[in-house]
């Protein structure tokens, strides 16, 4: 699970900053995140880049 660290954080995760993201395993993360630690990240489609049409 990829979380976001909402303020400093120390522990089983180390020492990690505010907004710094970073790989937990589930369970810890979503205590983490319930707990008001960190907020879980979602990796969003990139939308593929418009293409101007061919001018002749």
């Amino acid at each position: 699970m990829k979380i976001r660290a909402l303020g400093p954080l120390s522990g089983a995760s180390g020492d990690r900053e505010k907004g710094e993201e970073f790989e937990v395993d589930m369970a810890y993360g979503k205590g983490l995140v319930a707990r008001g630690y960190a907020e879980e990240v979602t990796e969003k489609a990139e939308k593929p880049a418009k293409t101007e049409p061919a001018k002749e």
